[in-house]
């Protein structure tokens, strides 16, 4: 499934200014980000070690929204009447949701369609479907997030070292409860950056000064052999200088629906 028209709009039934980026300094914005500034292990990395620029996106940024509740929500699917709807009017389309739980219930969604048409590209689409059906083992090895810190106070880029180890690819579920949630037409990753203490407590860090964050942030499957590789991005954006406590819509109601089938890692 791909889709080379005017992507739909996921509209919820109240908004705030968390918008697309419009302008260089535009405040409290997401937009789409080139996935060749990302270097990926190339198709001879297991001999020579060389990684180059990712190929475009398989998906491209919908948008983003933030959440806040009294709660931890168990994934954005199953708890985003609006998101259920969406989904369901694009039932032709095909979706990845990245999902970042952060301390003081903030959630933070976003949501990507599928442009890369299948076939185009058969190693993406086998790893991706090895991925998106596989067993928890398998996704929690292989989900890897690479973030680069393009604008942020110096003792900001020290607390990215400790979310990720460097600012360099990193395997979330190693450091980080993750899980995974399979859908009709979509796929969606949770990330509960509160699991870890210490992760935690730079999550927070993070959240408090969110405000002052230039930063762009891609996730792909990890290739480890020759029918694995190249690599290619599954999908990029960025943020900028989001004041989550501000762009938080408020979520009263949980859905009790119930759509995909879930793992945990």
């Amino acid at each position: 499934m791909a889709s080379a028209t005017a992507k739909s709009q996921w509209i919820h039934d109240v908004e705030t200014d968390f918008h697309e980026k419009t302008k260089d300094d535009d405040t409290n914005c997401y937009i789409d980000v080139d996935a060749s500034r990302f270097p990926l292990r190339g198709k001879n990395y297991l001999s020579d070690r060389k990684k180059f620029p990712s190929e475009e996106a398989a998906f491209k940024l919908v948008c983003s929204k933030c959440f806040r509740t009294d709660y931890k929500l168990p994934n954005a699917v199953d708890s985003i009447d609006s998101l259920q709807k969406f989904l369901d009017d694009n039932s032709d389309k095909e979706y990845f949701i990245q999902t970042w739980l952060v301390p003081g219930h903030f959630t933070v969604v976003s949501l990507y369609e599928r442009t890369l048409e299948r076939g185009k590209d058969a190693v993406f689409d086998r790893l991706y479907d090895k991925f998106r059906y596989g067993d928890p083992i398998f996704q929690k090895e292989r989900f890897k997030f690479i973030p680069e810190i393009i604008d942020a106070p110096w003792a900001i880029k020290k607390t990215v070292q400790i979310l990720s180890g460097s600012i360099r690819p990193v395997l979330l579920s190693k450091r980080l409860k993750t899980s995974f949630h399979n859908g009709k037409n979509y796929f969606e990753v949770s990330v509960d950056t509160g699991s870890s203490y210490a992760v935690g407590m730079a999550a927070s860090t993070m959240v408090k000064s969110f405000a002052k964050i230039v930063a762009n942030l891609s996730f792909l499957v990890e290739g480890r052999d020759e029918q694995e590789l190249p690599e290619r991005v599954i999908a990029a954006h960025s943020f900028s200088k989001v004041d989550v406590k501000s762009v938080g819509i408020r979520l009263l109601k949980i859905s009790s629906s119930t759509s995909c089938s879930s793992t945990e890692t």
